[in-house]
């Protein structure tokens, strides 16, 4: 019904531009026909197209139930196997990006009711704005009979289809009630009837014969803006302009820069990184150690929502390393959120768990509990992670870069316009170094210094007993090659990088107060080795992804938020065309990073985005020049 309603065999058979063909769905249910689309397209498209497949879908099947449904269906096997492996932990309500094949096939579930599910996908809801980052080639709507489900056949609906649609965009539906072809035809869209699948006689089908019209922009001339009409000072007008990308040059060889890396080779471009050092991870990115954790929060807010859906990314991301058994990559050892004796960090976790219901992302331990997991008696109990674990950054960011399509340079990059003239886009992933470069300076961007510890367990025999990362003042690593890690100190504004001896030891106080008794109290920081690196941060902790904003003209068009934060600006934002940026990580980037890299790539290469609008505006590196302009009068909308 879908696949042949669509012609998706044959056009994907057919020569010519096919780097990319986006699916949409409106109602996920069991995942059928995305495993359908996917074989289909494995067996027909060119090597190298990606498929993104967008499905809204209200109510998740947990993983138990999908996998009952899809065991149906054997020779979808393989398929349904990796989806049930992908399937999100913590089903909470935004978007869900989940990779398979390598990256080529692209599944975003947008678990909310289908008009916000899919507003997600919009760069902006202006009217003057209203367009997806790609639109979508073929759809197949997929829900109840207007009678059983009438909110996913109404006008509003329907109308959001047409405007995430491409030109000439397809669809295919059972139904063949009246109300659903009157509904797409006032929509834009050209409806015929066609044969029906088993029993059912009739079916509709058609394509996208009538875009919605563009508005007057003199019409949001007035001042201020209705109430709940948002400026697009985040959206870059650039991607809409088609332009085939061969070379990338990424500069920074840190987890940032060799994640953006291997994601665009495995996209099947060119990629040169410029790394100043004379080794890859030779910062903030150095440690033998790194444990994967975020800082989950019951509050409604775009850092909470980040933060939890860039660790559940995280996880599956990293789940190829943690599956060497060498144990070089870093372990899945589970990950415990300790909850500080005496304050009232556990009923913060009680309220964590409330919010998101039933998940197995994680759980809470009690104190008994918490101790026999960890093999180590703890002063308190935590928040359980039991699909993370720790890391090894210099080893997982060689491996990051070993692929034909990158090649890897010594090299201080100092001119990004000459550079510029050279690729097709330059990606600055150099954390504090953004500074020393123009177009960059005025991103707020501070520089903290970090200080990580190691004791060898020979010196500690209790810490040997350690089988899980930890974390909360700081975290602990559990053993690895003969040592464990602990700390890490955390100076703001400090940029020098030799060692202390009172950094030391605040680290094993710290460790100490964390689980007492692992560290012997003879133990001092001369029996301590470690290292110091600068992490770079933002004012409200949230990462900087995505293009470069143009500074100049950012500040001419959006002038009068200086006078009303509502003001009436039509305007996109403007950005420096071919500059973007990966930085801003802080201590949290491993969590951070895989899914950064990935919204980073939607920005590159004009795909679907993998985070919501909301956390696209919350992660723009716009937004500290758009709320400084509007300082005093509030955050622009």
């Amino acid at each position: 019904m879908f696949l042949d309603g669509n012609a998706l065999g044959t056009r994907w058979r057919q020569p010519g531009d096919r780097d990319t063909f986006v699916i949409g769905e409106t109602g996920f249910g069991t995942g059928l026909n995305f495993l359908a689309a996917w074989r289909l397209w494995s067996d027909t498209a060119p090597a190298g197209a990606d498929l993104h497949y967008l499905a809204v879908e209200r109510f998740p099947l947990d993983r138990e139930a999908l996998g009952r449904a899809l065991s149906a269906w054997p020779p979808l096997e393989r398929e349904a196997a990796a989806l049930l492996a992908a399937w999100p932990e913590c089903p909470h309500r935004g978007l869900h990006r989940l990779r398979f094949d390598g990256g080529r096939i692209g599944l975003t579930l947008a678990l909310d009711e289908a008009v916000p599910g899919l507003e997600a996908f919009l760069e902006s809801t202006h009217p003057l704005h209203r367009l997806p980052r790609r639109g979508v080639d073929a759809w197949f709507l997929d829900g109840f009979a207007p009678a059983r489900n009438p909110d996913m056949w109404r006008p509003a609906l329907l109308e959001l289809v047409r405007d995430l649609s491409r030109d000439e965009a397809t669809f295919a539906t059972f139904t063949a009630a009246g109300e659903v072809r009157r509904g797409l035809e006032a929509a834009g869209f050209a409806v015929e009837k066609a044969p029906g699948f088993g029993r059912k006689r009739e079916m509709l089908r058609g394509r996208l014969a009538r875009p919605a019209a563009p508005p007057d922009p003199a019409q949001f001339a007035a001042s201020p803006y209705p109430d709940g009409l948002e400026q697009a000072w985040h959206v870059d007008p650039n991607p809409r302009i088609h332009r085939r990308l061969a070379h990338i040059t990424v500069v920074g060889g840190g987890l940032a820069g060799c994640h953006a890396a291997r994601a665009l080779a495995e996209r099947g471009l060119e990629v040169t990184l410029l790394e100043a050092e004379a080794t890859l991870a030779s910062g903030g990115s150095g440690n033998d150690q790194g444990v994967l954790y975020g800082r989950l929060s019951a509050h409604d807010s775009a850092a909470a929502l980040f933060n939890l859906s860039a660790l559940a990314f995280a996880q599956r991301h990293y789940a190829p390393w943690w599956a060497d058994p060498s144990r070089r990559f870093g372990e899945a050892c589970g990950v415990l959120h300790l909850a500080p004796a005496g304050d009232e960090a556990m009923d913060a976790f009680h309220a964590l768990a409330a919010r998101h219901g039933a998940q197995s992302l994680f759980r809470i331990l009690q104190r008994d509990e918490a101790s026999k997991i960890t093999g180590v008696d703890l002063p308190a109990g935590g928040l359980w992670f039991p699909g993370s674990g720790w890391l090894a950054p210099p080893a997982l960011c060689q491996d990051l870069v070993d692929h034909a399509r990158i090649t890897v340079r010594q090299e201080r990059a100092t001119q990004i316009e000459a550079i510029l003239d050279e690729t097709d886009a330059v990606i600055l992933a150099c954390a504090g170094a953004l500074g020393a470069f123009e177009a960059t300076s005025a991103l707020p961007v501070q520089p903290v210094r970090g200080q990580v510890s190691q004791l060898p367990l020979a010196s500690a025999p209790a810490a040997a007993d350690l089988r899980v990362a930890l974390c909360g003042e700081g975290y602990i690593a559990p053993g690895a090659n003969g040592a464990f890690s602990f700390g890490a100190s955390f100076k703001p504004g400090d940029v020098d990088t030799s060692t202390r001896t009172d950094e030391h030891e605040a680290n094993l106080s710290r460790l100490r107060r964390q689980v007492p008794g692992l560290v012997n109290e003879a133990i001092n920081a001369e029996a301590c080795t470690g290292r110091a690196a600068l992490r770079c941060a933002t004012r409200d902790r949230l990462p900087l992804v995505g293009p470069v904003p143009d500074t100049g003209v950012m500040k001419e068009r959006f002038a009068l938020l200086g006078k009303n934060a509502n003001a009436a600006i039509p305007d996109t934002g403007a950005f420096i065309r071919g500059l973007y940026v990966s930085a801003g990580y802080g201590s949290r980037g491993l969590a951070y990073i895989p899914l950064c890299t990935e919204l980073l790539l939607a920005d590159l290469l004009g795909t679907p985005p993998p985070v919501d609008r909301d956390l696209r505006r919350a992660l723009s590196p716009a937004r500290f020049l758009v709320r400084d302009l509007a300082r005093g009068q509030g955050s622009a909308q």
